[in-house]
């Protein structure tokens, strides 16, 4: 009988900053860690909490910093996260593991593959944007209208990107369906009808109030790190790579995903015809991929 946890933990970066996490699933499961989106906290999970445990996984769900109990690194890149997350790994006692990330979080998850060696076991991306600066490819186009302003302004700089921002997270704190409401707005059909359901909505008003319960500070890095090179070579990620993405994804959009594939060099690209943004159907076969290559 698999005996599941979900229990709350913390750890200290190499610079001496607090990273907060859940543990969710087998406790003696193949050790898995999530990289979030954007915005997004360690409560961000799948609707089904015995998901993970039925796919035999130790799942990590961790705060990036300045966002929920993690403290702030100003001006990190996206490949400050691989040594957040060997951190959390050392402190749970992972030797090896996966790295699984969804939207704003994909782009950590490969920084993993990347810089971390031999550690990691699998990289999963789900949805995930390109780097901002790459090369001959049209980083705007398919995009939805939030997402364009977004951007723009973390492309203006940090006074920018926290204006825009500010709003936004005061609307989290007070009235959050307001922010669901807003974002589903602009999404195709197939994403409306996931986010109308109360359990979605409920996971996503827990993890926003815990996203900006510092404020603006996570979310406005996310973006600002984002806005610049991500410190490692898509084509240096080692690591095996599956990514998923849907078809008709306006946050994250198809073009995005195959440009990140074509130079990944160990990588399998799977299109979701029909699908949107939000991919918790295909989490089941995420989980057993991941868990498939089982770290020793």
């Amino acid at each position: 009988m698999i005996r599941s946890v979900e229990r709350q933990g913390s750890t200290k970066a190499q610079d001496g900053r607090t990273l907060t996490f859940i543990e969710r699933g087998d406790p003696g499961g193949v050790p898995v860690i999530v990289c979030h989106g954007t915005p997004g906290s360690r409560y961000t999970r799948h609707p089904d909490p015995e998901l993970y445990e039925r796919h035999g996984t130790h799942f990590v769900a961790y705060d990036r910093p300045g966002y929920g109990g993690s403290d702030p690194q100003p001006g990190r890149s996206v490949a400050a996260a691989a040594g957040d997350i060997q951190a959390i790994a050392d402190e749970l006692g992972f030797e090896r593991f996966a790295v699984v990330g969804g939207s704003g979080g994909a782009p950590h998850a490969l920084a993993c593959g990347a810089l971390l060696g031999d550690r990691v076991t699998r990289v999963g991306a789900l949805v995930t944007p390109a780097p901002s600066d790459a090369e001959e490819f049209d980083f705007f186009a398919g995009l939805a209208e939030l997402n364009i302003k977004e951007f723009g302004a973390a492309l203006e700089g940090r006074e920018a990107i926290d204006a825009y921002i500010q709003p936004f997270v005061d609307a989290m704190q007070a009235d959050p369906d307001s922010v669901i409401d807003e974002i589903a707005s602009e999404l195709p059909e197939v994403d409306r009808a996931i986010v109308s359901r109360e359990e979605f909505r409920r996971i996503m008003r827990q993890s926003f109030a815990e996203a900006v319960r510092q404020g603006v500070r996570g979310w406005s890095d996310d973006d600002l790190a984002f806005a610049k090179p991500w410190g490692f070579a898509l084509e240096d990620v080692d690591a095996e790579v599956r990514l998923w993405q849907g078809e008709l994804d306006v946050l994250a959009p198809r073009s995005h995903g195959e440009y990140v594939a074509s130079r990944l060099p160990n990588a399998r690209f799977e299109l979701l015809e029909g699908g949107g943004h939000f991919l918790d159907e295909e989490w089941a076969v995420v989980l057993e991929w991941l868990a498939a290559r089982a770290a020793v």
